[in-house]
């Protein structure tokens, strides 16, 4: 079970360094990045297959953030707004690769919309991205949708 439990790890650790990015406050991205995994150990033999393996992480890695967040805010140690500054015009003019690119629309999202997003292009299912944030199929495809146009607008232009 242990090499079983590491090997997952290894498949998803950018999933999970990149919710525990999203999620803590400057300072805190190792504590949480160690609660998800302490919190995907726990579960890990609680796990039954139902869902795909990817489709597990992300709904205890996003539970477990959410969930550190509701008590950082409720302890008061998080005094300024969870989202990121959005990218100014003077970022958007330098040569950024895709991956920046990328990086930057998704700091525009909401928490919910680039989780979403994160699943999309991971492949997963918007049955399954649905199963992880809690709303229906047809909210996640409409989400995707919009997210596409947004980027469009804001990325690629007319």
């Amino acid at each position: 079970m242990h090499q079983e439990f590491e090997q997952v790890i290894l498949t998803n650790q950018g999933r999970i360094r990149y919710i525990a990015s999203r999620y803590s406050h400057p300072g805190e991205f190792e504590d949480m990045y160690q609660e998800i995994l302490l919190q995907l150990w726990r579960s890990f033999a609680a796990y039954k297959g139902q869902a795909e393996r990817a489709t597990w992480v992300y709904k205890v890695a996003l539970n477990t953030a959410c969930t550190f967040v509701r008590k950082a805010i409720k302890h008061k140690e998080i005094k300024q707004s969870l989202f990121m500054k959005p990218i100014s015009e003077s970022q958007l003019g330098q040569e950024n690769c895709q991956a920046e690119i990328l990086n930057n629309f998704m700091n525009q999202l909401t928490d919910t919309d680039a989780s979403i997003l994160m699943m999309y292009l991971d492949g997963l299912s918007s049955n399954d991205c649905a199963e992880v944030v809690g709303i229906s199929a047809n909210a996640v495809r409409a989400r995707i949708k919009r997210i596409k146009i947004e980027f469009e607008h804001n990325y690629i232009g007319e």
